[in-house]
């Protein structure tokens, strides 16, 4: 009897590790099916890689040097995870297209540590005198914040006619939904 079962289990054994067809013409071999899998891992490993290398080719990095800034207990108790202060506000006609521009210019700087190396946006919202919005702009690609750094909005007005517009600036995160900033408003009037 132990015989018999040795050499049935033998057989057994034999006619698992032969090839066999599966029906499609391939033959369902073990150690063929792990190295496939390898392959395919690999491959699809080397794809993510090639990916994240050139989508890291078009960020924006604003960071700049990291200098330490006496604050007040006033910007300390800030609720908000970064703080934004106007630096300048033109409002000119564009080089030779005979459009105008609306250019601000603002200094950002990170309140929540925990968010330098981050991605993030920001939008500008442009409105007539009379609060008629005209414009809405972003960050295309947005930014990777650092610990404070400067920031440049520029979008373009095609109506000739409008002279005076105010605008909204904002940071968000990354999907544009939610504010992490204070919001500046700027007026500006159009200068030949």
């Amino acid at each position: 009897m132990m015989i018999r079962y040795s050499t049935l289990y033998r057989k057994r054994i034999k006619n698992t590790q032969t090839v066999q067809d599966d029906g499609f013409g391939f033959h369902l071999n073990p150690s063929k099916l792990i190295k496939m899998s390898i392959i395919i891992g690999i491959l699809f490993s080397f794809s993510i890689a090639i990916d994240k290398m050139l989508k890291s080719d078009l960020e924006v990095y604003a960071q700049t040097e990291q200098k330490q800034q006496h604050q007040s207990e006033a910007e300390n108790s800030s609720s908000e995870q970064i703080s934004i202060k106007l630096d300048s506000v033109k409002f000119t006609s564009l080089d030779n297209s005979g459009n105008n521009q609306l250019k601000v210019d603002i200094t950002y700087k990170t309140n929540d540590p925990k968010l330098v190396n981050t991605f993030m946006h920001g939008v500008m919202k442009v409105y007539t005198i009379d609060g008629t919005l005209i414009k809405t702009s972003s960050i295309p690609i947005g930014y990777i914040l650092g610990q404070a750094g400067p920031m440049h909005f520029a979008t373009t007005i095609d109506d000739k006619s409008i002279h005076h517009v105010k605008a909204e600036i904002a940071m968000t995160d990354s999907s544009k939904l939610v504010k992490i900033s204070n919001t500046i408003e700027v007026d500006a009037t159009f200068e030949n």
